[in-house]
This record gives C-alpha cells, sequence and structure tokens, in this order.
C-alpha cells in the first residue's frame, strides 16, 4: 500500500541535536582539550533517556532530570558540575534549542512531500518546550495543529501505541498507509512498527542495530538525502 501520511519525531530527526549542546558548552566552559564533543553528547543522550521516564511520570522533577543528565555527562570528561552550574547549562541549552532551524534539504524534502501525503509530527515531552521549538522550525507551513502531537499534552507518549492510533485518528488514514520517521529505536522505529506502521530509522549517529531489532522491517538512513530519497518513493508508490 503507498504512504499516505509521513510523521516524524523532533529531536535529532528534524534538526540536529548535538550543535546546541556544543554550543552550550563552548559557551559555558570554552574549548577544552579534553571534552571529545561527538562522545559527550552521545552519553548526554544516554542519561537523559534513563531518567527520562521518571522525569515524565514525575517521580523525579524536571530540576533534578537536567542536573543528573549533565552532571554525568561531565563526569566522564573528569568536570564537576554543581547543581547550579548544571542549572545553568540547561537554561543556555534550551535558549539555544530554540534558535534552531530546518536545514535546506529537510526544507525540499517537506516541499516534496506535502503535495503527495499528509504530514505531522509525534514528539516526547513537555509541551511548552516541545512547541517552541516546532514553532522555531516553522513546521505549520507543512503541517496543521491537528497533526501535531506533543506526549506532554496526554497520558501516554511513545513508545505507547495509542499516540500512534491518536495520529491515526487525526489523519483520518489505516495504519497501513502510514510511515514514522523518528532516530530513536526503541521509542520511534519499534514503537512505530508495534503499532502497525511503517518505520524509518534516521541513524544520524551511525548506532549499532539493536540486538532486538531482529525480525522487524524498518528502512535504515543516516544522511538527509538518502532520507529524502526514501520518503519521497514511499510515498510514490
Amino acid at each position: 500500500m503507498r504512504i499516505q501520511g509521513v510523521v516524524f519525531d523532533v529531536d535529532d530527526t528534524l534538526y540536529d541535536m548535538a550543535q546546541p549542546f556544543y554550543a552550550a558548552l563552548r559557551r559555558l566552559y570554552g574549548e577544552r582539550s579534553e571534552f571529545d564533543l561527538p562522545s559527550l553528547f552521545l552519553s548526554f543522550r544516554r542519561y537523559s533517556d534513563e531518567r527520562f521516564e521518571e522525569s515524565q511520570t514525575g517521580k523525579i522533577s524536571m530540576e533534578q532530570f537536567y542536573i543528573y543528565r549533565i552532571q554525568k555527562t561531565l563526569e566522564e570528561a573528569d568536570v564537576q558540575t554543581t547543581d547550579a552550574q548544571a542549572l545553568a547549562f540547561q537554561r543556555v541549552y534550551m535558549g539555544l534549542q530554540y534558535q534552531i532551524r530546518l536545514s535546506p534539504m529537510m526544507i525540499r524534502m517537506f516541499n516534496e512531500l506535502r503535495s503527495r501525503a499528509k504530514l505531522g509530527v509525534i514528539t516526547n515531552g513537555e509541551s511548552a518546550h516541545q512547541r517552541k521549538k516546532i514553532a522555531s522550525l516553522g513546521l505549520s507551513k507543512w503541517m496543521p495543529e491537528e497533526t501535531t502531537i506533543v506526549s506532554g499534552d496526554y497520558k501516554f507518549r511513545k513508545p505507547d501505541p495509542r499516540i500512534f492510533q491518536l495520529m491515526e485518528e487525526r489523519m483520518d488514514l489505516d495504519k497501513a498507509g502510514l510511515l514514522y520517521v523518528g532516530d530513536a529505536f526503541e521509542m520511534d522505529v519499534k514503537g512505530a512498527i508495534e503499532a502497525g506502521w511503517s518505520a524509518v530509522w534516521y541513524n544520524r549517529r551511525d548506532r549499532a542495530v539493536p540486538t532486538d531489532a531482529a525480525g522487524l522491517s524498518f528502512t535504515e538512513v543516516s544522511s538527509e538525502d538518502k532520507l529524502l530519497s526514501v520518503v519521497v518513493k514511499a510515498v510514490r508508490g
């Protein structure tokens, strides 16, 4: 069946999440030889994933979440960070996230898709924070508010199949005609597949394929130009 709706993750899918992270570190700590920035970013994402669910369910506060992930990350570079310094990093990092823009290739992809398929976003996170990033990316030019779903507005989040089912209702499309594009394998790719959708794994960090991917059908890409090619081909049928 031809793909009739394409839905995207936001963070590290529609923009390179590492760039505001690198910029925040440079602003607060300067250029430091002991900082292996790509490795630190992967650690930051790992520590974020470790405590994300707890932050969303109220088991820990958002401040505790922000402090934990950057303190643990910088410990790997032998840099000790106070709680106040960790929150200062978060303020700078968050401010830089609100300055993100779509790349020319992403703009081209959306322009090619909008006459061929319905477009939408499903993103996990606090509603106001995620919506500011969505506004910075200018996504309303290609997709309406009703197909912009932020988990913070609901009691469930990816990979819960209910969030994918909600998009099916919003787009008025059968799951067989829906494709999800995301960078997080468990939440995005596996979540979409288990909801009955097709999936593209945008593996921009060249992560190893998870061991539990065996038997799952998905397409893996690692560059924006390949992503454009794969998604446009899917909607053309």
